[in-house]
C-alpha cells in the first residue's frame, strides 16, 4: 500500500524497528508482539478516512487480524491522508471510538537558547529513568501504564545499544528533568517523546534539547508530531518547525481494569 503522509510513513518505520508490518495490498497491519497492549502499536492502517457505512467492516477487519491474541482489546484504525479528514466520525464515535488529530511538524534547523540545566546523551542503562519521569507527568499512575512505560524505554535501549537511535536527557543537580529520543530514518530523523518534568516547563530547555539533537544528527529533515495548537507544537514552532501535514487515527479503548 503506497502511503502519501510523512508522519504515517515514519510512524511505519518506527514500528518495524519493534514489531511488523504486514501489507495486505488495500491495507496495512501493525503488530507489536512485544507489547499487544501497545494501542497504536497494533492497528489497522486504512488507505483513507472510513466513510459512512465502513466502520464496522474494518473493525471486523481489525478482530480477524488481531483479534486472536486475547490481551488486545481494544480496536485502533489510522488511516492516510495529510489534510486531517476525519471520515465518517459520528458513525466512529456511535461505536465507541475517540478520533484524535494530530499535526506533522518539519524543520531542516532547530535553533534554540542556551538553557542552565546540563543538556547530554543518555547511555541506554539510563533509559528507565525517562519512563518514570513519563509516569511522574503522565494522567495515569497505575501499575499497568508504568509497565507499559519501561517497556517503551526497553525498546529504545536496544535501539540505542544497536547504534539505531539516540537519547538525550537535561539534568538539574543531577536530576533528569527532561528527555527525547531521536530515531534516524534515511535522510530523515523522526523525534519521540519528548517531555519535560512540571517543575521545569516555560524554561526553555525542551527547545534546547531539541536543538541539542538536531546539531548533533546528520538528517537532513527533522520531523516531529504534535496535538494541534498545543503547548508542546508551539514550543516546536520557535525553534523552527513547520506544519506540513494533519494525521488522524481513531481508537476504541478497552476499560481499564
Amino acid at each position: 500500500m503506497h502511503i502519501r503522509s510523512l508522519g504515517l510513513a515514519t510512524d511505519l518505520e518506527l514500528a518495524k524497528t519493534r514489531g511488523q508490518v504486514i501489507d495486505r495490498d488495500d491495507y496495512l497491519v501493525v503488530v507489536t508482539p512485544d507489547d499487544p497492549t501497545y494501542y497504536f502499536g497494533n492497528l489497522l492502517v486504512l488507505p483513507a478516512p472510513p466513510q459512512v457505512g465502513e466502520v464496522a467492516y474494518w473493525t471486523r477487519k481489525f478482530a480477524t487480524e488481531l483479534g486472536g491474541d486475547p490481551a488486545i482489546r481494544h480496536v485502533a484504525l489510522r488511516w492516510d491522508g495529510i489534510h486531517g479528514d476525519t471520515g465518517a466520525i459520528q458513525e466512529l464515535t456511535a461505536a465507541g471510538f475517540t478520533v484524535e488529530v494530530l499535526q506533522v511538524m518539519t524543520a531542516t534547523a532547530v535553533t534554540a537558547a542556551d538553557v542552565d540545566v546540563e543538556l547530554r546523551v543518555l547511555e541506554a542503562r539510563e533509559l528507565p529513568a525517562t519512563a518514570e519521569l513519563e509516569y511522574a507527568i503522565g494522567d495515569r499512575h497505575d501499575d499497568s501504564f508504568r509497565r507499559f512505560l519501561h517497556r517503551r524505554a526497553a525498546w529504545k535501549q536496544r535501539l540505542v545499544g544497536a547504534g539505531r537511535a539516540t537519547c538525550w536527557g537535561a539534568f538539574d543537580a543531577g536530576a533528569l528533568v527532561a528527555s527525547l529520543a531521536l530515531v534516524p530514518l534515511g535522510t530523515r530523523a523522526r523525534y519521540q517523546d519528548v517531555q519535560t518534568a512540571a517543575s521545569h516547563r516555560k524554561r526553555g530547555i525542551a527547545g534546547a534539547l531539541l536543538a541539542r539533537a538536531a546539531r548533533a544528527s546528520e538528517a537532513t529533515e527533522l520531523v516531529i508530531v504534535a496535538e494541534p495548537d498545543s503547548a508542546a507544537s508551539r514550543v516546536y514552532e520557535r525553534v523552527g518547525f513547520r506544519t506540513i501535514e494533519r494525521v488522524v487515527s481513531a481508537c476504541r479503548y478497552p476499560a481499564l481494569a
